[in-house]
C-alpha cells in the first residue's frame, strides 16, 4: 500500500513578469508543503502564458533560468513539482510540463502530443512519447489537456503500470464538458487516480474554465474547484486501486479479449 497527497495549483501566473510569475510558484509550493502535499502540479503554460498570439522560436527568453529557479522552489519545499511551460528548443517550440523531485532535480520534460486547435499546431512542435515518474512510490504518467480527450494515450499509462495521470490543462469555455465528463471517466475506465490542473482567468481571446479535479478509479470526484483560484489537495492510496480492481479489472480482463 502506498499513499501520496497530491496538490493541484488552479490559476495563473502574471504574464510578462517572470519574477512575479516564481514569487507565486513558491508562495504556491510553501502553501502545498504546509498542505502536506508530496506532489505539486501547475497548469498548462503556467510559468510562460499559455495563449501567445504571434509566439515564435526566440521569443522566450529566460525561461530556462527560470526552471532553474523553479527546482529550487520544489527542493525548498520538499516536494515533488510538474510545472506547465512553453519551451523553446532553438529552431522550434514546444507546449510542455517539466517534472521535478522532490530534491530539485529534473526528472525530465513532456511534450503535449496532441495539438488542439489552429494557434496550437501552427504554434508548436508536438511529442512523440509518453513520461512516466516516481512520486512517494506512485507511477505517475504525465499528459497535456487535449491529451486527456484521447482514451488510447490514457490507456497506454494505465498498461504500463501508471497509478495517477497528472495533467496540467488550459481548458477554455465553452468547453466544460470534459472537465465535468470525460476527466471522471478517465479515471474510472483505466482504474486509476487521475489529476487535472486547470487556468482559471482569461487571457487573449479566451476564458479558462476552471474544473479542476482529482478523480478516483470509481469516476468519484475526490476534490473540485469552480472558477477562481484554489489549491486543491487529495490524499492518493493505492488500496484504493486495489480494492476497485479485486472484484473486476477492466485491463485485466481486456486481455482476456485479445487486448485490442
Amino acid at each position: 500500500m502506498t499513499q501520496c497527497t497530491l496538490a493541484l495549483w488552479q490559476g495563473a501566473g502574471v504574464p510578462g513578469d517572470m519574477p512575479a510569475t516564481l514569487a507565486e510558484v513558491a508562495r504556491i509550493a510553501d502553501h502545498a508543503a504546509a498542505a502536506g502535499a508530496e506532489l505539486l502540479v501547475f497548469p498548462e503554460g503556467y510559468l510562460t502564458g499559455y495563449h501567445i498570439p504571434g509566439l515564435a522560436p526566440g521569443s522566450l527568453p529566460g525561461v530556462e533560468d527560470a526552471l532553474v529557479q523553479v527546482g529550487g522552489i520544489a527542493a525548498a519545499a520538499g516536494l515533488g513539482l510538474v510545472m506547465g511551460t512553453h519551451l523553446d528548443e532553438g529552431g522550434r517550440l514546444r507546449n510542455s510540463a517539466v517534472i521535478f523531485d522532490a530534491g530539485g532535480t529534473e526528472l525530465g520534460r513532456y511534450h503535449k502530443r496532441t495539438l488542439f486547435g489552429a494557434w496550437e499546431k501552427a504554434t508548436f512542435t508536438p511529442g512523440n512519447a509518453g513520461f512516466v515518474f516516481d512520486a512517494s512510490g506512485l507511477r505517475v504518467g504525465v499528459a497535456i489537456c487535449y491529451d486527456v480527450e484521447f482514451p488510447e494515450l490514457v490507456r497506454a499509462y494505465a498498461r504500463d503500470g501508471v497509478q495517477l495521470v497528472v495533467v496540467p490543462t488550459a481548458l477554455m469555455e465553452p468547453h466544460e464538458r470534459v472537465a465535468r465528463l470525460v476527466v471522471p471517466v478517465r479515471a474510472m475506465e483505466n482504474q486509476i487516480f487521475l489529476g487535472y490542473a486547470n487556468r482559471s482567468g482569461t487571457e487573449p481571446g479566451l476564458t479558462f474554465t476552471g474544473l479542476s479535479c482529482i478523480c478516483g478509479p470509481r469516476g468519484q470526484i475526490l476534490a473540485q474547484a469552480a472558477a477562481e483560484p484554489v489549491l486543491l489537495t487529495a490524499r492518493l492510496d493505492t488500496a484504493i486501486l486495489e480494492a476497485e480492481r479485486a472484484e473486476s479489472c477492466y485491463l485485466d480482463d481486456l486481455a482476456r479479449f485479445g487486448g485490442f
